[in-house]
């Protein structure tokens, strides 16, 4: 075998091995692609329902089940919420993940999940255990009829209240995994 014949099997060797790198990166990238729908889809279901609790507002109206008072903060605290989770979410929605370098996607994948992480163990329950105690005395206490047992008026907000953070608890997980996995398949390459 002469030089020229081990140059140009070194140069097929390179250009597979080109090829090799090029289709990883393109798996590498559809598969940020794929785990980003999980961390999408959590914003998506905090939207619908803040949607959905919105347009049940004005039932209040009609059934007085909650004070006028409790209704507006409960608005307001959804507004806040949708607030935060856009602002929180905005940098992941404009990464490119096809085009973007993969310390970028990183860097914005970490900060995600600080922050999500930050407003769920920190501002949320903050926010949420109070209004769940005000949930309870106005539904179950106040303006209910004489005779009526107010433990029995809690049955149903208390299963709602654990539904809903059974259901929230999981939606934060499956955004935060998915952004550690996609942190975790950079690492490793």
């Amino acid at each position: 075998m002469n030089f020229e014949e081990m140059r140009n099997q070194f140069a097929i060797l390179k250009e597979q091995l080109d090829k090799q790198e090029i289709v990883n990166d393109r798996l590498l990238r559809e598969t940020m692609m794929i785990r980003n729908k999980d961390i999408s889809s959590t914003k998506r279901m905090g939207f619908i329902c803040l949607v959905a609790c919105l347009l049940l507002m004005p039932l209040n109206l009609i059934t007085h089940s909650w004070s006028t008072l409790f209704s507006i903060v409960t608005a307001l605290l959804l507004l806040i919420s949708a607030v935060v989770t856009y602002y929180i979410h905005k940098p992941v929605d404009s990464l490119n993940f096809m085009k973007d370098d993969f310390s970028t996607v990183a860097r914005v994948m970490a900060r995600f999940k600080k922050q999500y992480n930050q407003w769920t163990w920190c501002f949320s329950l903050i926010l949420i255990i109070p209004w769940i105690v005000w949930a309870c005395y106005d539904f179950a206490w106040k303006g209910v009829p004489e005779g009526t047992n107010h433990w029995k008026m809690l049955i149903p907000l208390i299963i709602a209240a654990v539904v809903g953070g059974i259901i929230g608890y999981l939606y934060h997980r499956k955004a935060v995994n998915a952004a550690q996995d996609i942190i975790d398949q950079i690492e490793k390459e």
